[in-house]
């Protein structure tokens, strides 16, 4: 025997205690009996990478029925355990129907990723259950509304609006600039949920962290006129912006690192320099004012309009970035790269790295992208005070324009 033909049944059974882990830790928590705790996971999960060995040699119906008969043994076994237990745990039972499946997806050598994968994402919904209980039952009217208007622009619009360019000049793609759309509004309703959730300060800080991820223009605007609805969230939303500015640099030096390492000798001390410059600048200004104490009170969640402002700015500049290179050909290089970091700096970052393998040198290149990426900060300068209120712009412009500025004279001292 060797080790490949046990394989799959180890991490079924892995699979079986990582659930069966959170429920018997549930079960102690509780202080209550159950029918099902770690070590009849594990057995469960096993039975599932059996049936499926099985259903390899007598064919798909053996899965079928092993999954049936499964699936009646587990609602008669804890129908019976009703009156014993005085309660219904049908959470359990589903989640025991969910471990034979994973058992047996982990059975496919193809499948084993997958089927670890779901199995930790179940066990963090059976272990945020109090969190999620708490925020859903949180939730009113208008905050259902808005959550099915999330799903609306995000599930059904997008899907349906054309991939092709729509304009003269073949820039305008309508599925990416929606795509800004519901970035804008997704960070918008995650720091909502957040806030709910950790509270303003902390929910807005971690919205700042994930946002600044995706994109930090879209932190800038969701939170910008966040401040301007509601004055007590001015620093909270300023030291949230400052960070999501900040992470734009280190996500910049790891895209450039994947694509072509010989630019990153000459970009690393501008990133480091703004990188340090906000974080230093945003701590100093969070000390200086603390966020306001009383009750903070988040409505509408799902405000479309100025991600909509965002997309329409997108729009106008592509316009304007292609009509630059028409004009400026090959010497608009840094043009270009100060006009697409109006934007988006991934992009001109990728395009910018690869050239640096034939056409540009990698100082060439790493100038493009810091041109890109100082443009960028400017450009969340004027989001700051083209949306939020003059305090928030204020407040940022007092990082923001530090931080632009050292990226630029550390980019002439090298």
């Amino acid at each position: 025997m060797d080790f490949v033909d046990i394989y799959p049944f180890l991490v079924a059974m892995l699979i079986g205690a990582l659930i069966g882990t959170e429920r018997q830790r549930r079960l102690a928590e509780e202080k209550v009996r159950g029918v099902a705790g770690l070590r009849t996971f594990i057995l469960i999960s096993l039975l599932g990478a059996l049936s499926a060995t099985l259903a390899a040699h007598y064919g798909s119906l053996f899965a079928v029925g092993a999954l049936s008969s499964f699936i009646i043994l587990v609602a008669v076994g804890y129908a019976s355990a009703v009156s014993s237990l005085g309660r219904i745990d049908l959470t359990a039972a589903v989640a025991a129907v969910v471990a034979f499946v994973l058992g047996m997806l982990a059975n496919d050598p193809d499948k084993i990723a997958l089927a670890v994968s779901l199995a930790i994402i179940t066990t963090w919904i059976l272990a945020t259950r109090t969190v999620t209980h708490r925020y859903v039952e949180a939730l009113n009217e208008a905050d259902l509304l808005d959550t099915l208007k999330m799903g609306i622009i995000a599930l059904v619009i997008y899907p349906i609006l054309p991939l092709e360019a729509v304009d003269p000049w073949r820039v305008i793609n309508l599925r990416q600039i929606w795509l800004f759309v519901i970035l804008v509004s997704l960070i918008g309703y995650t720091g909502y949920i957040l806030i709910r959730i950790l509270g303003a300060e902390r929910g807005l800080t971690l919205t700042g962290i994930l946002g600044g991820l995706a994109s930090s223009i879209a932190v800038t605007t969701s939170l910008a006129e966040e401040s301007k609805i509601n004055p007590q969230l001015l620093s909270s939303a300023v030291f949230a912006t400052a960070i999501a500015s900040s992470t734009v640099f280190p996500r910049v030096f790891f895209i450039a690192a994947i694509v072509n390492k010989e630019v990153l000798p000459d970009l690393f001390i501008p990133l480091l320099t703004m990188t340090a410059v906000g974080v230093a600048l945003a701590y100093i200004s969070h000390r200086k004012s603390p966020p306001q104490g009383g009750e903070v009170k988040v409505s509408d969640p799902f405000r479309i309009l100025p991600a909509l402002k965002l997309g329409s700015l997108f729009a106008l500049v592509l316009i304007i970035s292609r009509l630059a290179g028409l004009y400026f050909g090959d010497t608009g290089i840094y043009a270009a790269s100060i006009l697409s970091g109006l934007v988006d700096v991934d992009a001109i970052t990728l395009s910018m790295a690869t050239l640096a393998r034939s056409t540009l040198t990698p100082s060439m290149a790493a100038t493009s992208i810091t041109l890109a990426v100082i443009a960028n900060t400017l450009v969340k300068l004027g989001m700051a005070y083209l949306l939020g209120s003059r305090e928030f712009g204020n407040r940022t412009a007092a990082i923001l324009l530090p931080m632009a500025l050292a990226g630029i004279l550390s980019m002439l001292l090298i």
